[in-house]
Parts: C-alpha cells; sequence; structure tokens
C-alpha cells in the first residue's frame, strides 16, 4: 500500500468507527427519553424463551433469561422469578435493569421504526448472543394477546 492509501485508510477509520457506533446494539439505534410508562407490560422473546412483566411501581417477574450461552446460540444457564426493574443510565445512554434473586441483567433500550425494543445481550458481545424482547401486551394486567407488537 503507498503512503497516499495509507493516509486515506487513517483519516476514513474513525470516521467509520463513529458512524457505525451511531447505529447502536445489533443495528438498531438507542431509544431516548424513555419513560417507564413505555416499559410497563409483558415482553417476549420467542428465540430466547424470555418473559419479562414489567409493573407499575417497579415490580416485574421474569421466566427463561439467559445468563450464559454457548457461541452456538444454546443457553446454559437461566434466572426467573420475583424481581424488580428501573430505568437507568450506562454511558449515557438509557438501559433498563432487572433485578431476580441476586443476579441484575442490564437489557438495552432501542428503536426499531419508532417501535421501543428491549435488547439482551448475553454473555460476551464479540459473540453477538442477542436477545430481542418486543411488547406482547402494554400492561401488565393484559391478556397476553390484547395488544400484538
Amino acid at each position: 500500500m503507498d503512503s497516499r492509501a495509507w493516509k486515506c485508510a487513517l483519516i476514513l477509520a474513525p470516521v467509520v468507527l463513529a458512524v457505525s457506533s451511531c447505529v447502536g446494539w445489533g443495528g438498531y439505534p438507542p431509544a431516548k427519553n424513555v419513560h417507564e410508562s413505555q416499559l410497563v407490560g409483558t415482553w417476549r422473546a420467542r428465540k430466547c424463551g424470555t418473559t419479562v412483566t414489567l409493573k407499575p411501581g417497579g415490580s416485574a417477574s421474569a421466566t427463561g433469561i439467559p445468563t450464559e450461552m454457548e457461541l452456538s446460540g444454546k443457553v446454559t444457564q437461566r434466572v426467573g422469578g420475583d424481581g424488580t426493574w428501573r430505568i437507568d443510565e450506562f454511558s449515557g445512554e438509557q438501559q433498563l435493569e432487572v433485578a431476580v434473586g441476586n443476579e441484575y441483567i442490564p437489557f438495552g433500550l432501542y428503536r426499531d421504526k419508532g417501535r421501543l425494543l428491549v435488547g439482551l445481550t448475553v454473555g460476551d458481545p464479540d459473540d453477538m448472543n442477542w436477545c430481542i424482547l418486543t411488547r406482547h401486551s402494554k400492561t401488565a394486567t393484559d391478556s397476553p394477546t390484547a395488544v400484538q407488537q
């Protein structure tokens, strides 16, 4: 590679990294200004076998949240039970934190065409083992088929 190509690469590398960091997790941009009322309800990731119900006042229940996964995507450890939830901030972005037993599970908050998504990275982020939870019902007391998204 000649010196001109090296100069171009050195100039473009930070630009490419800056643009790719704006895309966010899994290609979804981070959600901004998320309020607790937008998260109350039941969220599911069928692919991961995960259901999280967030109730007003900060109580939660969860089943099948993966905490360990093999490179192949096979879940090797899960948590579930009753707990609490809150919106927190990490590195300048909002996240959902769910506490079940002794586990604190951070979920990212993202947007896809205006729709709010809850994302979980399981294990090493470089392994790209992700669970994408979508809202199944708007309120914790709705029937499971009340609102499909």
